[in-house]
């Protein structure tokens, strides 16, 4: 697969499936600040003993 067929898209590398590492990407995006968070919550709360 050549990268001219890919031009349009200017991040990222071109030699694999863009799309899954995007999903992949936002996933990560939106579950971590959560799961952050979430921890926060939790240690502040004293719930972990």
């Amino acid at each position: 697969m050549s990268e001219h067929t890919h031009r349009h898209n200017k991040e990222g590398p071109c030699h694999f499936s863009l799309m899954s590492l995007s999903a992949v990407k936002r996933l990560l995006f939106v579950a971590v600040p959560l799961l952050a968070l979430w921890v926060l919550v939790v240690w502040a709360g004293g719930w972990l003993g």
